[in-house]
Formats: C-alpha cells, structure tokens, sequence
C-alpha cells in the first residue's frame, strides 16, 4: 500500500486532469479534416454539455464519497464486485496500451516540424528516451510529476492564448464560410471524426487512480475536474476558430497545422513555440497517464489478481517502481507499431468502461444511502437516474454509429469482441491460484 507523505496540492492536480483529458488542442486538427469545421465547433461545444458534465457529476460524487486508490477500479469493485472491479481495471489497461503508445509516436512527429530529415533510428531512440525519462519522473512521485505538469500546462496555454490574440488580427469577421462548410462533407468520416473528438474529452476518472496521493482528495478531485472543463473547453474551441478563419483548405488539416497557421500569420517564433508546445504535450500525456495507470496496476497486484510484483513500492519515493519500469518496457517495444487506427477501439473500451461506473454509482448509492460526502449529483435520486442516464444513452449511441457507419468486416468484429472478453480467462487463472493458494504472499506469485 502506497504511503505518500508529499502529497500533490490542487493546482498541480489541475494539471494531471488537463494532460489526463486533453494537453490542449493538438490532436484536434483531423476531425476538421474528417467531418469539416462547423461540425467540430459544434461538437466541442455539445460534447461538455451532453457527455463531459455528466460523466465528471458521476467521477465527482464517487471520488468525493469513496477517495480510495486506485479510484474507478475500486469503485466498481466495490458496488459490482470482485468480477467486474477486475473487468474495469483490465479494460483500463487495454486502453492505455493505445494511449500510451501514441504518446512518444507523437513527440517525435512534432520534433520532425523543427528537425526534418529525422532517420527511423534516431527517431526510435529519441521515443525510447522519452518513455525512461517519463518513467525516471514517475519513480521520483506524483509531487515531482505534478510540478513537471504545472510548467507544461502553462506554457501551452500561454502559447495558444498568444496564438488566438495575434491570430485576431488576421480573420475576417464573416464565418459565413464555416458555417456552410458542412456542405462539402459526408457521413463517411463521421466515427473517424467522432472517436477523435471523445479522445480528447475522455479520461476524466484516470486521476482518480492516486487519490491517496491527494491532499483532501475527497473535496479537491471534484474541484479540479470543475476548474479543468472550462479550461480544455476554451482551449480547444477559439485556437481552432481562429485556425479555421485563417486557413480554409480544410480536407487537408492534419497534425502541426496550429504551426503552419503561425508561420502563415508571419509569427515564425510563435511557430516553434506551438511546435515546442506539442512536444511537451505528448510529454504531458504520457506522464500522467503512465500515473494513473501503473496506479491500477499496483491496485491489482495487490488484490491477487496481477503478478505480487507489481504491488512492490519503493522505500524512497513510495512509488510502485516494478509497475512503472515493467510498463516502460512494454511501451519500448510497442512503440514500434503505429496505433492511430485503433482510436475506434480505445474509445469504445473507455466508454464500457464509463458505464460500469455508472451503474457502481446506483449500487453503491442504494449500500450507502446515507453517507457523507462533500459532493452529490444534485436533486436526489431523480438527479443520479437522469446523469447516469444520459452517459449510458451516449455510450449506446456510440456504440452504434461503431457498428452502423464503420465498414464492419468479420475480422474487426472479432477483435472487438476478444478485446472485451479478454479478461475473463485472465481472472479466472488468478481466481483458481487464489483459491488453491489462499494463504500465498503477493511476491510469491
């Protein structure tokens, strides 16, 4: 068990939700290519309403009334049991295998803005620093990764601020333009584009994993999930207005677009610095979800149903070190394969992932109807039915638009089913030891 005697105050944890959840708008430029620019300022400004508030009412009341590490895995352990707690946990590894693996391929692809000509080995060796420098950060402790955070989050904003005050000067106030745009655009993108967007607003409960490691992590969670929303929400939504007044050639937006609209703005040191910025945001990224997933990882080691190796946590810095190092190694070498395509699939395992959670929320209010909390969906139960509603009706419907605008092939279909299923016999191995080993140590196994 983890025993943080630095734990992380409220401004740094701020920064651990924006690099758990966003980073900024880098990543935003293909679903303007894929479903055209009004229909992404449309879906910036409707998905916080329709998806993001309700899913951060449901991680806030949970955090607020169970502030336990290893956070939504314990959650749903908790009110669904042992199964489905692992279920969670297991779902949530899968995720972050794409996640994490993206991260470092993204590093490199904005290092190429300012040093082109980069070889296949150089830019492999430069990932591999990447993934052991983040790892030597996660070893040090969530205060040393938070501070890192902090100084990344402010330079990227204070980048696209100055980005959409100098980008000002050069729109035309007519977006009549964009607001046609949509005409030119088919249905065919539409997952591609969709998926690309819950990317960037999923990922709210992942720190919720090192809510031990929180100072008064029962009031300051919630909060800075509420400071976190506005934020990612105006960063996202007048960097890509601006952009796309500026630069109309929408089919053709793609990855270091914001760097080429500076440089067409005449602002070549602005240029370096978005390209700068994205760096450091894959950076951002990948530290804070390397936090909160080697989090998960130590949870269920020390639950029995991950190798006892796991739960093993450094005398000095009180982090879980075999996690964080065994993760790095995984993501050394998967770092080798490019996993943009399977955005489809990390976003359809976090979002069954989210929904288990909101039913954890309904059974865990029916256990404990009277606890005490400092947060709570408002207007009673009437208030919970109807938030856990509306996530699970999204959820659904993503999961339609998977089946009906995706070309599903057989194969597809099935490795959409393996990657749910997966777990199960995993869990049942580590039952069966479990039961034939009740008494046996976790570093025995």
């Amino acid at each position: 068990m983890l025993n943080n005697k630095n734990p992380v105050k409220l401004f740094a944890l701020v920064s651990i939700i924006f690099f758990s959840v966003s980073g900024g708008p880098y990543g935003l430029e293909e679903i303007v290519s894929s479903v055209g620019p009004i229909n992404t300022l449309l879906l910036i400004v409707i998905l916080p309403i329709i998806w993001t508030i309700p899913e951060t009412m449901i991680i806030a009341e949970l955090s607020s009334t169970y502030p336990v590490q290893g956070g939504y895995y314990r959650w749903v352990q908790m009110g669904l049991g042992r199964f489905w707690g692992f279920m969670e946990g297991w779902w949530s590894v899968l995720y972050t295998l794409v996640d994490l693996s993206l991260y470092p391929i993204l590093f490199t692809t904005y290092l190429k803005l300012l040093i082109p000509g980069l070889d296949f080995f150089t830019v492999y060796l430069i990932q591999l620093i990447v993934i052991w420098s983040c790892a030597f950060i996660n070893i040090l402790g969530i205060r040393v990764v938070g501070n890192f955070l902090s100084l990344f989050q402010i330079f990227i904003l204070v980048s696209f601020a100055l980005f959409v005050i100098l980008g000002m000067r050069h729109i035309s106030l007519d977006f009549t333009p964009i607001l046609k745009s949509s005409e030119s655009y088919t249905a065919d993108n539409l997952l591609l584009g969709l998926s690309i967007a819950f990317w960037n607003f999923i990922g709210w409960d992942n720190g919720s994993t090192v809510l031990h490691e929180i100072d008064n992590p029962e009031v300051n969670y919630h909060k800075a999930l509420f400071i976190s929303i506005p934020i990612i929400v105006i960063f996202y939504f007048f960097p890509i207005l601006v952009g796309l007044s500026i630069h109309t050639d929408w089919h053709n937006w793609k990855f270091g677009e914001f760097s080429f609209i500076a440089n067409s703005m005449n602002q070549p040191l602005l240029a370096v610095f978005l390209s700068i910025g994205g760096i450091i945001t894959a950076l951002g990224l990948f530290n804070s979800m390397l936090l909160s997933s080697t989090r998960v990882i130590l949870t269920m080691a020390e639950d029995k149903l991950l190798p006892g190796k796991f739960a093993l946590i450094h005398k000095k810095f009180h982090t879980p070190y075999i996690a964080i190092i065994f993760t790095a190694l995984v993501y050394s070498f998967l770092v080798l394969f490019g996993f943009k395509n399977l955005i489809v699939y990390d976003v359809l395992l976090y979002l069954i992932a989210i929904l288990l959670e909101a039913i954890a929320l309904i059974a865990l209010r029916k256990m404990h109807p009277a606890i005490k909390t400092n947060f709570r969906i408002p207007f009673g139960k009437v208030g919970m039915y109807f938030v856990v509603t509306v996530v699970s009706l999204i959820v659904f419907l993503v999961m339609l638009i998977n089946v009906f605008t995706l070309k599903v092939t057989l194969l597809s279909s099935f490795f959409n089913i393996f990657l749910i299923l997966s777990g199960i016999p995993v869990y049942l191995w580590y039952e069966k030891l479990l039961n034939t080993n009740p008494n046996k140590s976790l570093n025995d196994k």
